[in-house]
């Protein structure tokens, strides 16, 4: 599949599912805001137009880029988040595959 940036490059159209896949520096400091932005690229919104991740998952993405099990482990963590299904590796990995428009997922 095409892979692609933070920036909204790289989907793949599946029916009625569109998967997207980038990549975000896997650092603690910067690991929600990373994706935060990437939800909002695809969304065409800003940031503080998303409600916030910590309410969802806490602080999961920061735990495992503080102390990523060993590359060996493969440890894949897997939510959702205002719309959108969301795979992300240790490596910074991500895949978002949208499953309803954000009003739909606010409902």
């Amino acid at each position: 599949m095409p892979s692609g940036n933070e920036n909204g490059e790289g989907g793949v159209s599946d029916g009625q599912k569109r998967i997207y896949h980038r990549k975000v520096t896997p650092e603690v400091e910067e690991a929600n805001r990373s994706l935060l932005r990437l939800v909002a690229n695809l969304e065409n919104c800003e940031l503080t137009d998303l409600p916030p991740l910590y309410d969802q998952i806490d602080h999961l993405i920061e735990h495992l880029f503080s102390s990523p099990p060993p590359p060996e482990a493969q440890v894949e963590v897997e939510f959702s988040y205002y719309g959108y299904r969301i795979e992300l590796d240790q490596s910074g990995n991500v895949s978002l595959m949208k499953l309803a428009t954000a009003s739909e997922s606010t409902e």
